[in-house]
């Protein structure tokens, strides 16, 4: 790839598993995939991205089996960088000349902060994490509309805006929960025209106490807990199905995706 695609997971209500999200794709486009990645962490005050990478670093340190298992990976580890939403354009702006394949953003986990329209002009595609409650879902789909009538504003002048897509997702997706709690949010994204992915993240042991900004969990489960699928998917999107990632892998939509909406315009490839 010759620019760096730049995409944002965020919310609108805070505890939504977007930083756990965040790294746990950044890690296995990383280490498992081979790409070039960075992530820019504007989540403040928490900079929970930061704080992960933080205790790993103190880990080396004091673990030794650690130490040696990071050496044996072979990969440098992705930097992490923290910005300011005020700042965060110039953040990017910096991070779009080294080079990498991929910069992920963190976002603050509110809509209502100075500089998020400017850094949403940044993005090219946002990922918002969903569960099956009435407040996360109701919140999801007021900050998609906003994006809506952001996109819709910025029309006129496609240079005010790099921003193609934005789809929800299932995060700590519950197979016990009744099927028919999902088939009626689902089809109130679908009468709304709000783009909902297939792939459903799944709320296992494992998804938030295995995530880490110098490991990737393996192929194997990455699939088990969904998110094999969704960076699968989110990479058909931002890439297109077909294309090779530098480790081998053949990038394809999910079979269950066949009939995703593929983004805001037929062109987002």
């Amino acid at each position: 790839m010759s620019e760096p695609k730049v995409i944002a997971f965020a919310t609108q209500k805070g505890g939504a598993g977007k930083s756990t999200i965040s790294v746990h794709v950044a890690s296995a486009l990383a280490y498992v995939y081979g790409y070039k990645v960075a992530i820019l962490d504007c989540d403040y005050p928490q900079n929970t991205v930061q704080v992960y990478r933080n205790q790993e670093l103190q880990k080396i340190n004091t673990d030794e089996a650690f130490k040696n298992r990071l050496l044996n990976q072979g990969i440098t580890p992705y930097p992490v960088s923290i910005s300011s939403v005020e700042k965060a354009v110039d953040s990017i702006e910096a991070l779009e000349k080294q080079g990498f394949d991929f910069i992920l953003v963190d976002t603050p986990g509110t809509i209502n902060i100075t500089g998020l329209p400017e850094l949403l002009r940044m993005v090219q595609y946002i990922f918002l994490p969903m569960e099956a409650d009435q407040g996360t879902v109701a919140s999801t789909a007021g900050y998609m509309q906003i994006l809506g009538n952001y996109l819709k504003s910025a029309q006129p002048d496609p240079d005010e805006s790099n921003l193609l897509g934005y789809y929800a997702f299932w995060n700590r997706f519950v197979k016990s929960e009744k099927k028919a709690t999902y088939d009626k949010i689902e089809e109130f994204f679908q009468q709304k025209g709000l783009p909902l992915l297939q792939s459903r993240v799944e709320l296992l042991i494992g998804y938030k106490e295995k995530r880490s900004t110098l490991f990737s969990l393996p192929e194997r489960e990455l699939e088990k807990l969904g998110l094999g699928k969704l960076i699968m998917e989110i990479l058909s999107i931002v890439l297109g199905p077909g294309q090779v990632t530098p480790s081998g892998k053949v990038i394809e939509l999910p079979a269950a995706a066949s009939s995703v909406e593929a983004g805001i315009s037929d062109d987002s490839h």
